[in-house]
Parts: structure tokens; C-alpha cells; sequence
């Protein structure tokens, strides 16, 4: 009797749900080669790897375990459950038998994974007697001196080794650790990439400069050059054991390829989602692309059928009990309640119990984010969803990969959008589609002062003598200046990066996350004061703004208290209803002087630029079933007395023509997808807006066109492949809309390709002057009467210089703000004792000095003025 899903019940339940079946590929199996277990392995290893391993290793184990040993750096990027797992394993204990005073330090990139490694860790090092410890953010900081001297293997997140461990290196007992470190291995390396990646490259670098690890054991997921990415993030050249060598065994794969058929795609998925559910055989793992898509999957499974949207599954008044902890949801077993979502920004413990649930049969299935396509240990999954293109070819293989291990598995791909299965070839030409790069750009000048200023805290901690600078030779000459100038001052710190320096004086390490580079993190917690998840701010404005209804574990909570500067959200339980935020997104080129790449015509140009993006929310819109409901923030408002502004320099893709509707949002869009597609970028990397300029490349007075811009502040350049190919680009668009039968779509990027086609390169002055020369007396400073962005514990939000002064503690600007008006202490939207006191923060037409390097004008509209600071002559810049 069948006990797990097949391709026919597969099928059947799909086809019931409302998808049709376009089609379907055959990833065949192959068989293992094996060779011996190598004989320069300490002898007692070799013997117990053979009890567990008679046949002797996969090749490309056995191959890796003997360079490693020889003194090379390796890199292991071979396929999910190909053992890469037991070669760094081996290694380990091989290093400690041989001299047990060494020590090894292994990152994994989640918390989730040390706790689901540990198991195997002990299980190869307990008939040893080998100690081993692990330190994660739960670890209590009276703890983890010890772990350090006690284990000889210490597993790590990044992210503790950056904010606690480089922080204190005054420590005697980190020092001594530091110094017997002999191996530097990390796993899941891919997860390495964009604003993490980048931040990873510089902080492996500061490691080695205060440790000298002989040897670094990298694996990961197979990645397009992994000699290249290893580089990139260790200043090390590895030997790679890539897919070209992989030899372990793997069971045959088939994938569906699916289209919802109703015309209603989410309703299709809750249908599909809950049969399966039903269906008692097998376990099943769905992906979804965003955190908003995964929770509400859930939350409309949590609902019978025929229930509205204003009722809960619980008839008591839910904002008056207690919240059901992760147990008690695992535990009910009534309609669909053995689904449940998992994303990034989970308290470890849900994400613990969760991960231990689905390994052990508890819950029928778990739709998730990317977050799970690490390697952890959740059982035989028979049947992965696909439940919308992924983002890349990368991520498609990670999470094919996660199903299937021991016997044959089933992929449902859903493809909605016809961009995979818009001809005949279209889904073997996908599959066999080349793995794209790892996106790291180690240019960012913010993430590279960022990581200065934290390298010249730890240079004056371990001491000039000790600390190697030979480590960061292999980054950006930029990085290097600015650290020498931290350790030595000798230039003034530009605007833009002065509030970097102000931040850092509570210690850099802890107020530039590793993870998150300088964004902001919030704490979610409900009205007992019990944390439900972390946010960064960027995703506070989609998910968790002032009103809004966050979704934690599929269920719904209100967004009652904003705290900012605290980084503290409070929230209650709230019915099922969703918000969806007033956000608006202003882009402003800097055509004068900021722009790295133009293509021009008479009529039209295309210009890759660096720029300011403005990110706000005004208010919210709620819908509650058929009904919508506008809230607008500002002095009534039961919720938030001002908008909420985020500001941040990157570069993107700006272009404007004649015609309107090539310049339109909806055309943006469209062209963004296929550049996802064609490249390989994450969607949420990116953004779109309409720029707005007083100047234009091709001399028009003012300009106003639409962007694609890089989401991360300072940038990654992840769209400068998109100007560099924008014809290529138009017409990947053009396919797209022409497989969803859009004619007007088609019509209207063709006649972009036309204008585009006219375009013509422009060389770009690289010596263009990065400030003015200095005279006498003299400064560059905002003129009177210009909208500019100041930057306050608060937050972000536009001003108007009034004027300047000169003072004994530097240039000041006088400010004159908008109307910022913030209520702290409520507890509910619907209470009104807060003491005025309380409420107002600044009052409209208030004036007040601020620091002039805390202020920064908003490029292509902020007039600039050159003033001698001692006659109070000025001129026009």
C-alpha cells in the first residue's frame, strides 16, 4: 500500500484544485562510484567511517579529504545529499587527533542549522572524547568564554562571531582561541550573497587578520565559478570538487509543470494546499517567494471554506486571551492546522519546533520562503510546490534538491505566468537554463566604512603588532584608506558617511549587524511583552507599519505602537482581515556628475546613475472581505501622527522618452521581470520608482521617467548588466507578454526597442571632481529656502534649510520641519490617555539648530551654494 505521494495522485489533486498539467520532465538517477577511504586519514577515523561506509566514500569525498589533508584550501560544491557534510567532519577530527591543543571554528549562516548539526557533530566526535560547543545569539554571555576553552570545535553564526566575539578581543580567552584556530570551515556558503555576502567578505578577511587559520573548507550548494566566489569571499584559492565530480548516487525526479486554469491562482493554491493536507500520505514542502504570500497561504487554510473573513477559528474574543503557543497549533489536528508557514524573522524556538514537527511526521506539510532551502534535517520529503517561478536558477536546483533524497521524488512547478512553458522547448530550455553567479560588490562604500570602522576597533583591541593588514590586500584599495584614515586621521569624513561615524560610537560591531549591513532592525513583541519575530526596516514598511495587520505563524496581529528609535513594535491579536501599505517610492538621479553609464538619442535616453531613493507610507488601506477601508497618518490618526520615510543612496537604471507610456510603471515592471529572469536577480533585490530631476542628460531643463534601482542602500550594481543589455532585455519582455498573449504589452515594448534602438554610448568623464577645491574660508553648504533629508535618532524625513550659522562646533543649519507628531504610550488604536507632553515630538513651524553633516540635499533638486564662511559671500555652485 502506497504511503507516500506519486506522480498520478499528484496529478489528480492538482488537476481537482483547478491547475492543468502542461507537461512534465524526467531528472534520471544515477549510481554511486566509490573509492577507499584515504589512508593519510588518521587510522582511528578511517575505521569508523567504515562501519558506517563499507563500500569505501563517494569519489569526490574521498578526493576532497585527501587535498584538505595535503595542506589545500577546498571548496565542496556538489548536490544536496551528496556527503559533503562528512568530509569537513573528517577533517576535524583528523586535525584534533593529530594535535589536541587545535582548535576548529565552523560558521553556519542560521541558528536553525547549528541546532539541527549538532546531533551529527556528536555522533562522530563523542568515541573520541573530542569536546565541542556551539555559540549562537541564545547562548548567555556569562556561557561563552568557557565553550572557547573547553571545545575543540566551536560551530558559530556569523553573525555572533561579528557583534561579540570580534568585539572583545581583549579577552584573554579569545585570544587564545583565535590563535589555535587551524580550520575555518562554512557551509551553506551560498547563502552568502548581496548585502550578507558582501558584509561576509569583509568579515572573514578581519578574522584572518586576528586569527591564521591554515586551512578553509568551504561547501555550498553548486554555484556558477565556486574558485571565483571563494575568493571573492575569503582572499583565498581554493581546490573546487564541483558537479563535474560529484559522485554520490541520487534517485530519479520527476517535475510537473502546472497553470492555474480559474482565473483566481491563490484560491487554486489554498485548494491545492488543503487536499494535500487531506491526503494523509507523504509529506510535502512549498515555496513561495515572499513572506506576505507564505503567511496568508496559511492564514486562509486556517479558515473552513465557508468562513468569512470576519470570523476567527476561535469564537473568544481573541485579543482577550492568550496567545496558543507553537505546541498547541502543531497539536491540533482539525482541518488544514498540519500546514504551517516558516520564514526568516521566526523565533528560534517556533522555528525549532516546527523544523522537528515536519521531520517526524507531526504536520503534513510546511509552505515556506527560501528559508528552507538550507540543509536542514526535515525527513523524506516526497512532494516539493514550487508555487511560483523561483527567483533564480540557483534557487530552483536548492529546492528541487530538498525532496527526493532517498527514493524517487515529485516536483509541482507552477507556472502562471507562461515564462516557462511558452513553447514546446520552453521548460527543458529553463532546466538546462546555466546557475547564475553569486552577487557580491565589494565596491559598496558604505559596507566597506561600515567594516573599517569595526577593523579599527579590533586593530587598537589586539594591538598594532599582531594585527595582519595583509588579509585586506585582496579587497578594494577604498576600503584600505578608509581604515587607515580611522587609525590615523588625516581627511575630513565625507557627509554622507559621517552619521556612520556617529552611530559606531556605541560600538560598530553591534550597530552594523553583519546580516543586514546598516538598516535598522525592529522587535516585534505582543502585549505580554512576548517577542513575535525581527524585522529590518525596509520590511517593517511593507509588513508592520503603524495600523497594519502582521501575519506570525499564519495568524493575524494589529500594529498598535511604532517605536523607532527604540526598534520596539507592539502588536494584538486581530480578526483575519489584511492591510496593504500607502507607500509611495521617489527616485532622484544625480544626472550632475553621478552618472556611470549613458546611452543618449535626440529624442531620449538610458542611464545608469548613482541616486537617492525616498521610500514613505502615508497611511494604510484595509480590506475586510468585500469592504475597503482608507487610513491616512497624520494628527488624527489613532495610529501614526506622520508618515514614515526611508532614505538610502544607491544606483540604478533610469530612462525617459517622448512617448509617456514607455516611461509608465506598468512598462518598468514588466521589464524588470525579464531582467530578473534573464539574470538571475532576486526580485525583492530591486525596486522601481519615477525619478524626478531639474536636469537631464540630453539637456532638458527637467526630467521626469521611471527607475529600476538596487534596493540596497550604497548598492550592489545588481542593474548594471540591465543597461548594458537593454535590448536583450526588451526582447526577453516581449516573449513574456507575447506567451500571456498581451498584444498591447507587445506593442508597446516593441515600439521601446525602437527608440532604444536609436541610442548611441557616451563616454563618461571618470576624473569628473569629487569636491571643489578648497579656498580659503570657504564651504559647500545648502542654500536657503532648499528641501533636504535630515537624519535623526527618530529617523529620516524632509526638511527646509532655512539658513546656515557658523559656530565654534562647526557649520549648523537651521531647520524648519514638517509636522511630526507621534503617539508612544498607547495600547490599543482606541486610546486617547496619552498626555499631550507625550504625543508631540516637534510642532509644525518650529525651528532648531541641527549638525550640518546631519543633513544631506537630495540630488537633482537641492540647489547647493559655495559661502565664505567669513564675510558670508555666497555663490551659486
Amino acid at each position: 500500500m502506497e504511503t507516500y505521494f506519486t506522480k498520478n495522485s499528484v496529478k489528480a489533486i492538482a488537476e481537482q484544485s483547478g491547475f492543468q498539467i502542461l507537461g512534465q520532465e524526467v531528472l534520471p538517477g544515477n549510481d554511486a562510484r566509490f573509492l577507499p577511504i584515504p589512508s593519510c586519514l588518521n587510522d582511528r577515523v578511517r575505521n569508523l567511517i567504515a562501519q558506517d561506509y563499507p563500500d569505501g566514500l563517494y569519489g569526490h569525498q574521498a578526493d576532497a579529504i585527501d587535498a584538505s589533508l595535503k595542506g589545500d584550501d577546498i571548496c565542496i560544491s556538489t548536490s544536496t545529499a551528496s556527503g559533503k557534510s562528512l568530509v569537513f567532519m573528517a577533517i576535524a577530527v583528523d586535525l584534533i587527533l593529530r594535535d589536541n591543543t587545535s582548535k576548529v571554528l565552523v560558521f553556519y549562516p542560521a541558528r536553525a542549522l547549528i541546532q539541527d548539526q549538532i546531533g551529527k557533530w556528536e555522533a562522530i566526535l563523542k568515541p573520541f572524547n573530542i569536546n565541542f560547543g556551539y555559540i549562537d545569539g541564545g547562548v548567555p554571555m556569562e556561557r561563552r568564554l568557557s565553550i572557547l576553552g573547553t571545545s575543540n570545535v566551536v560551530l558559530m553564526t556569523p553573525d555572533v562571531a561579528h557583534a561579540w566575539l570580534m568585539s572583545n578581543l581583549g579577552a584573554r580567552e579569545i585570544r587564545a582561541f583565535l590563535g589555535n584556530i587551524q580550520i575555518l570551515i562554512l557551509d551553506e556558503a551560498h547563502i552568502y550573497e548581496g548585502v550578507f555576502g558582501t558584509n561576509m567578505a569583509y568579515f572573514l578577511r578581519r578574522l584572518q587578520a586576528v586569527s591564521k587559520p591554515k586551512r578553509i573548507i568551504i561547501s555550498t550548494a553548486t554555484l556558477d565559478n565556486p574558485s571565483e566566489f571563494v575568493y571573492q569571499i575569503t582572499g583565498r584559492q581554493p581546490r573546487s570538487f564541483g558537479p563535474d565530480l560529484d559522485c554520490s548516487g541520487s534517485p530519479q525526479k520527476s517535475i510537473l509543470l502546472a497553470q492555474d486554469v480559474t482565473g483566481n491562482s491563490f484560491e487554486s493554491m489554498v485548494s491545492l494546499l488543503r487536499r494535500l493536507a487531506r491526503f494523509k500520505k507523504g509529506k510535502f514542502l512549498a515555496f513561495g517567494d515572499t513572506r506576505r504570500m507564505v503567511e496568508q497561504l496559511v492564514m486562509a487554510l486556517k479558515r473552513s471554506p465557508s468562513q468569512g473573513d470576519d470570523e476567527d477559528e476561535n469564537s473568544e474574543q481573541i485579543s482577550a486571551i492568550k496567545e496558543p503557543n507553537i505546541e498547541d497549533e502543531i497539536g491540533d489536528t482539525a482541518r488544514s492546522a498540519k500546514v504551517l508557514p516558516y520564514r526568516a524573522g521566526y523565533e528560534t524556538v517556533d522555528r525549532n519546533e516546527i523544523q522537528k514537527a515536519l521531520a517526524k511526521g507531526k504536520l503534513a506539510g510546511v509552505v515556506s520562503t527560501s528559508a528552507l532551502e538550507l540543509g536542514i534535517d526535515i525527513g523524506e520529503i516526497d512532494l516539493i510546490i514550487l508555487l511560483n517561478q523561483p527567483p533564480s536558477i540557483k534557487t530552483f536546483w536548492q529546492r528541487i534538491g530538498r525532496g527526493g533524497r532517498k527514493r524517487s521524488g515529485i516536483c509541482l512547478f507552477i507556472d502562471n505566468r507562461g515564462t516557462v512553458a511558452d513553447n514546446p522547448v520552453g521548460f527543458r530550455k529553463y532546466i538546462d537554463n546555466p546557475i547564475e553567479p553569486s552577487w557580491l560588490y565589494l565596491k559598496n562604500r558604505y559596507i566597506q566604512y561600515t567594516n573599517a570602522l569595526c577593523a579599527a576597533f579590533e586593530y587598537q583591541e589586539f594591538g598594532e603588532e599582531q594585527y595582519d593588514t595583509r588579509t585586506f590586500d585582496s579587497l578594494p584599495l577604498k576600503f584600505n584608506k578608509f581604515l587607515e584614515n580611522e587609525i590615523n586621521p588625516t581627511a575630513i569624513i565625507p557627509h554622507d558617511l559621517y552619521p556612520l561615524k556617529q552611530r559606531a560610537q556605541a560600538g560598530p560591531h553591534r550597530e552594523f549587524p553583519v546580516r543586514t549591513g546598516m538598516e535598522k532592525s525592529f522587535q516585534v513583541k505582543d502585549k505580554y511583552g512576548s517577542p513575535l519575530g525581527t524585522l529590518t526596516f525596509s520590511q517593517a514598511l511593507r509588513e508592520a507599519y503603524p495600523g497594519a495587520i502582521y501575519y506570525y505563524m499564519g495568524r493575524p496581529y494589529r500594529v498598535t505602537r511604532f517605536k523607532y528609535r527604540q526598534g520596539e513594535i507592539y502588536v494584538y491579536r486581530e480578526k483575519y482581515w489584511t492591510t496593504r501599505p500607502k507607500a509611495w517610492t521617489m527616485v532622484f538621479p544625480s544626472f550632475e556628475g553621478g552618472i556611470l553609464k549613458l546611452f543618449r538619442s535626440d529624442d531620449g535616453f538610458i542611464a545608469e546613475s548613482e541616486m537617492q531613493v525616498r521610500e514613505r507610507v502615508t497611511g494604510f488601506i484595509e480590506q475586510r472581505g468585500s469592504t475597503k477601508e482608507e487610513h491616512e497618518y497624520g494628527p488624527s490618526s489613532k495610529f501614526y501622527q506622520r508618515e514614515l520615510n526611508r532614505f538610502f543612496e544607491t544606483t540604478g537604471v533610469c530612462w525617459w522618452f517622448p512617448v509617456g507610456h514607455v516611461n509608465s510603471e506598468t512598462m518598468a515592471l514588466r521589464i524588470l521581470e525579464a531582467f530578473c529572469f534573464k539574470f538571475g536577480v532576486q526580485r525583492r533585490d530591486l525596486g522601481i520608482g519615477t525619478f524626478h530631476s531639474n536636469v537631464s542628460p540630453i539637456g532638458l531643463e527637467k526630467c521626469k521617467g521611471i527607475c529600476i534601482f538596487d534596493a540596497t542602500h550604497g548598492s550592489l550594481r545588481l542593474t548594471e548588466r540591465l543597461v548594458e543589455s537593454f535590448a536583450d532585455v526588451l526582447e526577453e519582455a516581449v516573449s513574456f507578454a507575447d506567451a500571456q498573449r498581451d498584444s498591447l504589452a507587445v506593442h508597446e515594448l516593441e515600439e521601446l526597442a525602437c527608440f532604444a534602438g536609436d541610442l548611441r554610448a557616451e563616454g563618461i568623464d571618470d576624473t569628473r571632481e569629487t569636491e571643489i577645491e578648497d579656498e580659503k574660508n570657504c564651504a559647500t553648504i545648502i542654500a536657503p529656502g532648499e528641501k533636504a533629508i535630515h537624519e535623526s535618532k527618530q529617523g529620516e524625513f524632509e526638511v527646509v534649510v532655512l539658513e546656515h550659522r557658523y559656530t565654534p562646533h562647526g557649520i549648523m543649519y537651521e531647520l524648519n520641519p514638517p509636522a511630526v507628531k507621534e503617539k508612544y504610550d498607547i495600547t490599543s488604536p482606541l486610546s486617547k490617555n496619552v498626555p499631550l507632553s507625550q504625543r508631540i515630538v516637534l510642532k509644525p513651524g518650529m525651528k532648531w539648530l541641527v549638525a550640518a553633516n546631519t543633513v544631506r540635499p537630495i540630488p537633482g533638486e537641492t540647489k547647493m551654494i559655495r559661502v565664505n564662511l567669513v564675510t558670508g559671500e555666497s555663490k551659486p555652485l
